[in-house]
């Protein structure tokens, strides 16, 4: 029987072992979109993504496709 695979941390997700940044905060920081999804409260999108330390942020779309961030490698 194979070992069970270890527990997954804030900075994997499934099938994802290493963190690479997806875009760039346009003060410089550097972070990784994962989901998307709906707020609860008022059923509005919302991006969510993770720092290189981790710490998972969410975000009403609206706020994080207006200019604020830039997908990485974008000219």
């Amino acid at each position: 029987m194979a070992a069970p695979d270890p527990p997954l941390t804030a900075r994997q997700t499934p099938g994802q072992q290493e963190w690479h940044p997806t875009h760039r905060h346009r003060k410089g920081g550097l972070y990784r979109v994962f989901a998307e999804g709906i707020n609860e409260t008022d059923r509005k999108p919302v991006v969510i993504y993770d720092d290189e330390t981790g710490q998972i942020w969410v975000r009403p779309a609206e706020e994080f496709w207006d200019g604020r961030f830039t997908p990485i490698g974008a000219d």
